[in-house]
């Protein structure tokens, strides 16, 4: 692959081509092989670098070599159109059967010869920002000629990298004064400080227009007192109507639920039963309980009937069923539905004097319709009232 990296003088194109190369290098175990980077030090990196010395045949290095090559206009620039293409240039038609990658590292894409260019696989572009030690890393699939339209391209990837002091001292031009020290701009300068003087001025402004008079500002002092109270019975008043907020009024720093929190708040407690999770507590409070009405069928079952668990007693199908007064389905031994249709449960809930005349059988004068539960047959359903039964104590 051929790498294109540009930027201007002190825009950190050299310590940041450096540092990414070494760092693919190792991971990848590959050697790094550079010319014209002054006073690189090799020991310094973590990768295996070696200097080369003719740029022009760089294809003969070993296979799958990383090439580094800085200033690369001097051997790599643009040539007149009416001359053959040169062989270290034509050379990269061919580089990936051998494994290479070269990094060519230039001020601006246009130095390069138009032949490369129009090879490049990746073009990198660095731009410092007002002199600081943040950068602009612009990254394109191709080359782009006019690199002052970079921060405006949407093919583009863009990200902010920072000068690594570690590979300051790696090369020659990478001295810590000459790349961390910050120089702003005149421009920037002269923005930060006509802020706080614009900022004043329009203050200025403001509150000379919306001076209040002596008057205002004496009937404006007395309530508040009352004010403060009024807002904190607000706050109090909210906290009640809305109980299971996340967050309390008074705005500590500790109120504040954390991810965790939040998500616990909403784990049903029973799994499979949502109304359990503890954030519905204050508005799923209990009202009223279940109230079984139970229903017997004896003799012949249709198919359907599996859904009541028939039972054979006697040689006989027996199917026995519990309803709640909504009409949910309630699970129940046998023994114990069958119980409930010959004699009856007691209903703690009900009033003292309004069972005389009704089922005892609880929600038995609310039954809901549970007829399409049943199974579909010839067979009786049998629903036995208290009233049938004379030997009851309050019958009599």
């Amino acid at each position: 692959m051929l790498y294109i990296r540009t930027g201007l003088q002190g825009h950190g194109k050299t310590l940041n081509t450096i540092k990414e190369v070494d760092q693919a290098a190792k991971a990848q175990d590959r050697p790094v092989y550079f010319h014209n980077v002054t006073d690189l030090d090799p020991a310094k990196l973590q990768a295996s670098w070696y200097p080369f010395d003719d740029p022009l045949l760089w294809y003969e290095l070993p296979d799958n070599s990383m090439v580094v090559i800085d200033e690369a206009q001097e051997w790599f620039g643009s040539r007149d159109s009416r001359q053959p293409v040169p062989l270290h240039i034509s050379r990269f038609e061919v580089m990936r059967k051998q494994g290479y990658e070269v990094h060519l590292i230039t001020q601006d894409p246009r130095f390069i010869d138009v032949h490369a260019r129009r090879l490049c696989n990746k073009h990198i572009h660095y731009w410092r920002l007002f002199g600081s030690a943040k950068l602009a890393r612009y990254e394109s699939e191709r080359c782009v000629n006019e690199v002052e339209k970079l921060a405006h391209n949407k093919d583009v990837d863009k990200k902010v990298v920072s000068l690594d002091k570690r590979y300051f001292g790696v090369y020659t031009s990478a001295k810590a004064g000459h790349h961390f020290k910050f120089n702003p701009s005149k421009k920037l300068v002269l923005a930060v400080c006509a802020f706080p003087v614009i900022g004043y001025l329009v203050y200025d402004v403001y509150a000379l227009i919306n001076k209040p008079s002596a008057e205002a500002q004496s009937a404006a002092s007395t309530p508040v007192a009352s004010s403060r109270s009024v807002v904190s019975d607000a706050v109090e008043a909210a906290t009640l109507v809305f109980p299971s907020a996340a967050l309390k009024a008074k705005g500590d720093k500790g109120d504040v639920l954390s991810t965790d929190d939040y998500l616990a708040l909403r784990v049903p407690r029973i799994p499979l039963v949502p109304s359990s999770a503890p954030i519905y507590d204050e508005v799923a409070k209990t009202i009223d309980y279940p109230r079984l009405t139970c229903i017997s069928r004896i003799g012949a079952i249709s198919d359907g009937a599996n859904r009541t668990r028939p039972y054979v007693i006697g040689g006989q199908p027996v199917a026995c069923q519990c309803y709640t007064q909504q009409g949910s389905r309630y699970e129940t031994p046998l023994g114990f539905c069958m119980s409930v249709v010959r004699n009856g449960v007691f209903d703690p809930g009900q009033q003292p004097n309004s069972f005389m005349g009704q089922s005892s059988l609880p929600g038995s004068s609310q039954a809901p319709d549970i007829s399409a539960a049943m199974p579909s047959a010839s067979s009786v359903v049998t629903v036995v009232s208290d009233s049938e039964y004379s030997a009851r104590p309050w019958r009599k």
